[in-house]
């Protein structure tokens, strides 16, 4: 049924933040998904974006070191009890290996999806973009993958996606709205960024460019000092030089101007 229930309904999963099961716009509870180790598979197959998981990979998530003495036939009888709740097209596979269909909805990856046609829109449209990015960005800002499930390392590969895809959000969110010239929003967005990560240099000069043209000089090279500092402290680098470029050029502008 792809990823629908047997009423048509669409299933969606959020793994940012608290994991959540929807059918349609409705929350099921946890009792209603199943077992933690139901919901724990569930995530498992959220993760892994469509790939299958294998038998061996979903048994160490599922029981660590200790494994059931059938564990194929444990995991049978939890995608059997999935099933039932979500519908026979949700989790498709075998005992070779489970995964989501297509048709199901996974916040981190949606967010994905829309930072990609937010990028290929940018050349073109920046108020297109600065709507798929924001839209992007209120996906995954809020919370990391699983917060409460920091020593789950099958989760590592998500939670470095969300990061990844928050940082290219906010980027375009950032770049689209220089375009337009709305300027707070385009400071606030790559003040975010260099929140997230003081090393990104991306982020950091369009820092600097909301502030230049804000006619705010100053605080363009306030950011760039505070990067080199940080590059020079923490990884013994200089600034690349386009960074380096930019605030050459806001210096010399600041120094002309009367």
């Amino acid at each position: 049924m792809s990823g629908q229930e047997r009423d048509g309904r669409e299933t969606r999963l959020r793994i940012v933040g608290e994991f959540a099961v929807f059918s349609g716009a409705r929350r099921l509870t946890g009792a209603e998904v199943g077992s933690r180790k139901a919901r724990t598979l569930l995530a498992l197959l959220a993760v892994a974006d469509g790939r299958p998981v294998r038998l061996d990979a979903a048994a160490q998530a599922l029981w660590g070191e200790t494994w059931p003495a059938r564990p194929g036939d444990n995991l049978a009888t939890l995608v059997s009890r999935l099933r039932a709740t979500l519908g026979p097209g949700v989790v498709l596979g075998g005992r070779s290996g489970y995964r989501l269909d297509r048709h199901v909805r996974v916040d981190l990856w949606e967010a994905r999806e829309l930072t990609g046609h937010a990028e290929g829109a940018l050349p073109g449209d920046a108020r297109l973009a600065m709507r798929l990015a924001g839209d992007a960005v209120r996906l995954v800002a809020d919370a990391e993958v699983f917060p409460d499930a920091t020593d789950a390392p099958w989760a590592e590969p998500a939670r470095a996606a969300r990061a990844d895809v928050l940082r290219r959000a906010l980027h375009v969110t950032a770049a689209a709205a220089l375009r337009r010239r709305r300027l707070t929003e385009a400071r606030l967005a790559a003040q975010s960024a260099v929140a997230q990560d003081p090393y990104d240099e991306i982020a950091c000069r369009l820092l600097m460019r909301a502030h230049e043209l804000a006619g705010e000089p100053a605080k363009a090279l306030t950011a760039y000092e505070r990067l080199r500092a940080t590059l020079a402290e923490e990884l013994g680098i200089d600034p690349t030089p386009a960074t380096s470029a930019l605030h050459v050029a806001i210096l010399r502008s600041a120094t002309l101007t009367p």
